[in-house]
């Protein structure tokens, strides 16, 4: 799914995900195609995120969320309708 996600008409070379895209086959993708990757580092049981991994997730998150919040208030403002497109 991530390859039909990726633009390679975007002007950016980074990509912002949350922790459920972080693998290393995707990390892999994304330096094969120069893009830098900023998704989220994932914790697992009894191997928590190191103090540093936690403070660039909190950094990562705190700008999502004003993306997130721009595009909720565009949702909103068109009284909930969201124009979906086939397979994104």
């Amino acid at each position: 799914m991530l390859p039909r996600l990726l633009d390679p008409e975007n002007v950016h070379d980074y990509v912002w995900a949350d922790s459920a895209y972080s693998d290393e086959s995707i990390e892999y993708l994304l330096s094969l195609c120069g893009i830098e990757s900023l998704i989220h580092e994932k914790g697992a049981r009894n191997h928590p995120n190191s103090d540093a991994a936690k403070e660039l997730n909190r950094v990562k998150s705190s700008i999502r969320a004003s993306v997130e919040l721009v595009i909720d208030c565009t949702t909103m403002s068109m009284d909930g309708k969201l124009a979906k497109k086939n397979g994104l």
